[in-house]
C-alpha cells in the first residue's frame, strides 16, 4: 500500500536545496514523488512512497543524517503528517494517468 507524508522543516529554501541535493540524485528506490518548495515558516515537502517499508528504509539509510545538518543548534524539530493513501494518480507525460493503490471491488 502506498505511503505519502508531508513535512515541514524550519530551514531556508537554500539551506534545504543545498543539503538535500545528493538525497534524490538518483532517486530512492520506492519513491513515487517528491515535491518540495519554500513557505513562510521555511520548507514544505510532501512525498509519495510504495510502501511505508520503503519511506523507512530510505529514512534510516539516508535522510536521518541530512535532516540533523538542517535542524542544527536551536532549530524546531521536523513535523511529520503521515497519510496512508487509498488513491494516488499520477499523469506520465507521454501516456494516460496513473493509478496507484488499492483496488475496489
Amino acid at each position: 500500500m502506498a505511503y505519502a507524508y508531508v513535512q515541514d522543516l524550519a530551514s531556508s529554501w537554500e539551506r534545504y536545496r543545498d543539503a538535500t541535493t545528493e538525497l534524490v540524485d538518483p532517486p530512492p528506490d520506492g519513491l513515487i514523488l517528491h515535491a518540495a518548495g519554500p513557505t513562510d515558516e521555511g520548507v514544505r515537502i510532501i512525498d509519495v512512497w510504495e510502501s511505508e517499508e520503503a519511506w523507512q528504509r530510505y529514512r534510516s539509510e539516508r535522510l536521518d543524517a541530512a535532516i540533523a545538518a538542517l535542524d542544527g543548534p536551536g532549530r524546531a524539530k521536523p513535523i511529520f503528517r503521515d497519510l496512508h493513501p487509498e488513491h494516488v494518480v499520477l499523469r506520465h507525460r507521454d501516456t494516460a494517468p496513473q493509478g496507484v493503490g488499492k483496488e475496489e471491488g
